[in-house]
């Protein structure tokens, strides 16, 4: 994993045979148990913002330690910060940190297995859809997707993806970006160790993150539990 913002899992693993996989990471500045954390400004006023939680689809094996050096590879290239590759299945959760976890557990058991396929590389208007991979838009993802919308009654616009690049950077800017992740990944004269052999992965897993959307050091972003999807 190249993140800086992730901490190791209590058990040091990345096997899936766990119920539940809870990390040990440091607490961010606001408490993980409370559904709000104060954000300080220049001015000496404090902001209240409500703590927010998002699911994830991590890849493993090679896939997902190319798509971890691709992610290093364009933070270094265009001031950009690192981030574990993941697919996100629900972002903007607010609320007590233990309920979610309990329904996102909930929500893991209601999902079979399934495949996730890349399309291509391609790029959006915001920071966190700077530069990204579009995912196929199958019908196992999908009804994943609006599983997890109706467990924690969230409206339904899903696009899955999963990002290269997070960045505010201008349009010229990301056209680079794409274009030399498009070499790396899939170029005829890509070297190996950066080539992406597979085009997808195998979803076995919903990791529960919380993920600060004011916060674009991400330094705050932390795992928070993984639930391994129904056989």
């Amino acid at each position: 994993k190249c993140s800086q913002t992730s901490s190791n899992t209590a058990s040091g693993s990345s096997t899936l045979g766990m119920s539940v996989r809870v990390a040990t990471l440091q607490t961010p500045p606001c408490s993980r148990w409370a559904p709000q954390c104060a954000l300080p400004r220049a001015s000496g006023i404090v902001l209240m913002a409500a703590a927010t939680y998002s699911l994830w689809i991590k890849p493993y094996g090679s896939v997902a330690k190319k798509l971890s050096q691709e992610i290093a590879t364009q933070a270094k290239e265009f001031g950009g910060s690192l981030f574990e590759p993941h697919v996100t299945l629900l972002p903007d959760i607010q609320g007590n940190e233990s309920q979610i976890a309990a329904k996102s557990k909930d929500l893991a058991a209601k999902i079979k297995k399934f495949r996730i396929n890349f399309l291509d590389v391609s790029q959006g208007t915001t920071f966190h859809r700077c530069v990204y991979i579009l995912v196929a838009k199958e019908r196992s993802i999908m009804e994943a997707g609006e599983t997890a919308r109706k467990e924690f009654d969230l409206p339904s616009d899903y696009m899955p993806h999963l990002s290269l690049l997070y960045a505010d950077i201008p349009a010229g800017t990301k056209d680079a970006s794409q274009q030399q992740a498009v070499q790396r990944l899939y170029g005829k004269n890509s070297d190996y160790s950066t080539l992406l052999t597979d085009n997808g992965f195998t979803a076995e897993a919903v990791s529960l993150w919380y993920t600060p959307i004011e916060d674009k050091t991400l330094v705050s972003w932390r795992q928070i539990a993984e639930f391994p999807l129904a056989d």
